[in-house]
């Protein structure tokens, strides 16, 4: 058995009760299945493409959710405020070959990383987001902390979420994704240490067309740490990322 089928059978094993009507990924109480187009200016070698990307966002009663960002998870919490429990989240792979801007990179392994994660609501619409996982390509740690709100709307059919945040990583982790070796065919030498990573500021606007049928879009813009935005293989430091699709809500 792999690690990710081993992971995934270890999460949904888990049976347990879950804190009530928790706010979902995108900081709604919606669940829903469906269909968008999505893309991002490029940052680390990546191709700009307007692409179909799954919406889904669903969370069973004995805790166990998925989101469509490749994230998995199971609520330990019962006490009303808290939320906590384990993480298992998808991870993209990379080869040097994929882009010339990656000449003299290292490689990157799609496997999945485990972890945890941690809210805390300072109210019913905000609360305290923060993550760590271990990341199983590069042997290292990277997490998140930030800070969610659902914004009050006079209309009962939109619903808006605002997130802040800060990313870091380990050196091992930095150092597989930014790091370049001239030898190897890169532009220099780069080998950055631990630090923070990235700061991102994102909405998430939910339109209920219908009971049944929802209109869900995002935006994002994300601004790279120091050491991250100084490596070779960067091709800016800030970049926006958005994304609108339909899905049907149950």
């Amino acid at each position: 058995m792999n690690k990710l089928s081993l992971l995934s059978v270890l999460l949904l094993a888990c049976v347990t009760a879950q804190a009530t009507e928790p706010m979902m990924p995108d900081g709604s109480k919606d669940m829903y299945v469906g269909m968008a187009l999505a893309t991002r200016t490029a940052a680390a070698g990546e191709e700009r493409r307007v692409e179909p990307r799954p919406l889904l966002q669903v969370q069973w009663s004995n805790g166990v959710f998925l989101s469509a960002s490749g994230v998995a998870g199971l609520h330990l919490s019962d006490a009303p405020g808290l939320e906590y429990g384990p993480l298992l989240a998808a991870s993209n792979s990379r080869q040097p070959t994929d882009s010339w801007r990656l000449r003299g990179s290292r490689p990157v392994d799609g496997k999945a990383d485990g972890g945890v994660f941690f809210n805390y609501y300072l109210s019913e619409q905000t609360r305290v987001l923060s993550s760590v996982f271990y990341d199983t390509s590069a042997h290292g740690l990277r997490g998140y902390a930030g800070l969610q709100k659902a914004l009050a709307l006079p209309d009962p059919h939109h619903s808006l979420a605002l997130t802040a945040g800060a990313y870091w990583a380990t050196a091992p982790v930095m150092r597989e994704l930014y790091s370049v070796s001239a030898a190897a065919g890169g532009a220099r030498d780069y080998r950055p240490d631990a630090g923070l990573s990235a700061v991102s500021v994102g909405l998430d606007w939910n339109w209920a067309l219908s009971r049944q049928w929802l209109l869900h879009s995002g935006v994002s813009g994300t601004r790279l740490g120091r050491a991250a935005a100084d490596s070779p293989v960067v091709e800016r430091r800030s970049f926006i990322s958005w994304s609108t699709g339909l899905a049907y809500r149950f």
